[in-house]
C-alpha cells in the first residue's frame, strides 16, 4: 500500500470529513455482497414517454449483468426495469409516488368530495 499525504485549505467553519481510507465503503459493499438476491416480479408499465427522446419506455427484463460481478466472482443478477429505448440514453420513469393527488381536477364536484 502506497501512502501520500494531501494538504487541503479548509475555510472556518466548514466540516471535514474523513472516510478512514475507504474502510467503510469496503464494508458497505461486503455487507451488500453478503444479502441475498430477491427476485421481484416484473414492474407495472409507468405510461409516459422519455422526456429526452419522446419515445414510450421499455421493459429490461430480469437477468445477468455481463461486466458486474458479485463478491464471489458470479455474474449479478438483476431485476426487470424501465428505460427509454434509445441507445445510451440513461433516462428511466418516475417512480410511483406514495401521495395520492386528491386535489381538485378529476371527476368530483367540490361537494361530492369524500372529505
Amino acid at each position: 500500500m502506497k501512502v501520500i499525504t494531501i494538504q487541503i485549505s479548509v475555510p472556518d467553519g466548514a466540516e471535514v470529513r474523513v472516510n478512514n481510507g475507504g474502510q467503510q465503503q469496503q464494508q458497505q459493499q461486503q455487507q451488500q455482497a453478503q444479502r441475498p438476491f430477491a427476485a421481484q416480479p416484473a414492474p407495472a408499465y409507468p405510461g409516459g414517454v422519455c422526456p429526452e427522446h419522446a419515445e414510450e419506455w421499455n421493459l429490461v427484463p430480469a437477468g445477468v449483468s455481463r461486466t458486474k460481478v458479485d463478491a464471489n466472482g458470479n455474474p449479478k443478477r438483476y431485476n426487470a426495469f424501465w428505460t427509454c429505448p434509445t441507445q445510451g440514453c440513461q433516462q428511466k420513469p418516475p417512480k410511483p409516488s406514495v401521495v395520492e393527488d386528491v386535489s381538485y381536477g378529476g371527476g368530483y364536484e367540490p361537494d361530492q368530495l369524500p372529505f
